[in-house]
């Protein structure tokens, strides 16, 4: 096998870069705002439609009930976007915006020299805290049947994270098949999502004693024992 061959990622893409979808829905939908109070009037109805998907989810988003909760007319908001879906596909590019400023950022630190629990800790602390922080984005991430643009942003979402675990083993490995380095991506991206369900249920767990920090960190000593098994 080439050498080539073990550097590719595992969407046979350029690393780090997103995967493609159809940028023709976000052209037909999206409404671009001019001016400093354009751009806070459109900022502010993607945090309220944020917060109706975080209560009640889709179904709760529609033009009527996030103008009366944002405090602004339904024209301001038709003056911006076109429709419920325009809304939903412009919510998914802020999240997928905001996922490269912060998580993949995380994933794409050096992390050369560092122990298997020190890089866990490293890359997986600033995702915790990405996924508190934004908490809708647990919606975007899991996608909605039935909710085109939901679901295309959420498989941007999750290739852009698949990718760059990859290629952060691949920075640890060099010499990592694409097979092994593809197969352990995915059990480090399917622990991750075990800690992304337990910060959604946080409060209910919380309520019954549990904690879930404690939790997170079981699951960080399973993934520093898993890379110590087949990367040690």
């Amino acid at each position: 096998m080439s050498k080539s061959s073990h550097s590719q990622s595992p969407s046979n893409k350029a690393p780090n870069s997103p995967v493609s979808c159809d940028d023709s829905i976000s052209q037909k939908t999206r409404r671009h705002p001019s001016g400093k109070r354009g751009q806070q009037r459109r900022d502010l109805i993607l945090d309220t439609a944020a917060d109706l998907l975080v209560e009640a989810g889709v179904e709760a988003i529609n033009t009527n009930v996030l103008a009366e909760r944002a405090g602004i007319s339904v024209g301001s908001v038709y003056q911006y976007f076109s429709n419920k879906e325009a809304i939903l596909t412009a919510l998914g590019e802020r999240y997928i915006q905001e996922l490269s400023n912060n998580t993949i950022t995380a994933l794409q630190q050096d992390v050369s020299g560092l122990d298997f629990a020190t890089i866990v800790s490293r890359v997986i602390d600033p995702m915790v805290a990405f996924e508190r922080q934004y908490p809708a984005f647990r919606h975007l991430n899991t996608g909605q049947e039935g909710q085109i643009t939901l679901a295309q942003a959420a498989q941007r979402v999750e290739q852009e994270i698949l990718t760059n675990i990859y290629n952060l083993l691949l920075r640890v490995r060099p010499h990592l098949s694409p097979i092994q380095g593809l197969q352990i991506a995915r059990v480090m991206k399917a622990l991750y999502k075990g800690m992304s369900y337990l910060i959604g249920q946080e409060q209910e767990i919380h309520i019954q004693g549990g904690d879930v920090n404690s939790l997170i960190a079981d699951l960080k000593r399973m993934m520093t024992e898993y890379l110590e098994k087949n990367l040690g």
